[in-house]
């Protein structure tokens, strides 16, 4: 789901400073309307649209306020995106996790703060990016309460055996064609099967790994800006947090491919791209 933005237009019309000014205006030409009538509510009015018309020329063109609107829609669909995912892990039994996220989650707020003091060295477009990560976690939580939640399927021994008796009557050679053809087949698909799990196991690791580790991440950068706000590589470690977490992101994607159409209706697949893609274009519309 692509980012909704408001128009800037819109934005303008809708903001509480410009309701302030319109409600003033409106008030004025009322009072007008006392002494002179309909002349004067007329040219109250006409103040109040030549007002608006300059505001809607200027306003919405301005860098900052352009900034204002691209952070709060931002703020917006990452909230949003945050209490869907928490839903969502709670109904498939929760994840062990979700303690972990709790503590970025409150790290975050804590960096914020301190990314308002203009002394800091950290802005709060960095904390934005951790913010981001912070909801990645929590969809990563999602998948492992999938995992956790869901019977994986587990090949028993008998399948490496049947895989070798097949690879025995093959290599003894003598078979009519389509038998051949058949345990050809067949073995392909035992090679497969047992390929593809390894490779989840492999990946199920990953995510467990990234799972221990991005809280141990942020909390090594928490604790880094808080001893020295000015001071520390805070650009060099998110970008490695960043980096660490799009690695996650492709074992997450590997998990949710393996498990199909189980999981295709409860992890939304687009999310991670809109996340990749939000992280990479935090203010570029300024």
């Amino acid at each position: 789901m692509s980012q909704e933005r408001t128009p800037y237009w819109w934005a303008f019309l809708k903001h509480p400073l410009n309701q302030s000014v319109v409600m003033g205006l409106v008030a004025g030409a009322l009072a007008l309307s006392v002494p002179w009538g309909s002349d004067g509510l007329g040219l109250g009015l006409l103040a109040l649209a030549a007002v608006e018309l300059v505001g809607l020329a200027t306003v919405p063109a301005l860098a900052p306020f352009r900034a204002w609107v691209d952070k709060r829609d931002r703020s917006r669909a990452r909230e949003a995106r945050r209490q869907s995912l928490h839903t969502e892990v709670l109904s498939h039994g929760g994840s062990p996790h979700l303690r972990s996220y709790e503590q970025m989650a409150a790290r975050v707020v804590s960096l914020y703060r301190t990314a308002s003091d203009r002394t800091s060295g950290l802005t709060e477009r960095e904390v934005e990016q951790l913010d981001d990560i912070g909801v990645d976690y929590l969809r990563m939580c999602l998948s492992d309460a999938v995992l956790k939640g869901s019977k994986a399927v587990q090949l028993s021994p008998q399948v490496e055996y049947k895989l070798r008796d097949i690879e025995n009557r093959l290599a003894a050679g003598g078979l009519p064609r389509d038998e051949e053809l058949q345990l050809r087949q067949a073995k392909a698909d035992y090679d497969e099967a047992i390929a593809r799990q390894k490779r989840m196991a492999s990946r199920r690791s990953a995510l467990d790994a990234t799972l221990v580790s991005m809280p141990v991440r942020l909390e090594e950068l928490y604790q880094m800006v808080m001893t020295a706000p000015r001071g520390g590589n805070l650009s060099q470690m998110l970008e490695e947090s960043v980096s660490k977490l799009r690695l996650a992101e492709e074992a997450v994607a590997d998990i949710e491919g393996t498990l199909g159409d189980a999981s295709a209706g409860v992890i939304p697949i687009h999310s991670k791209a809109s996340a990749r893609d939000q992280r990479r274009t935090v203010g570029q519309r300024v």
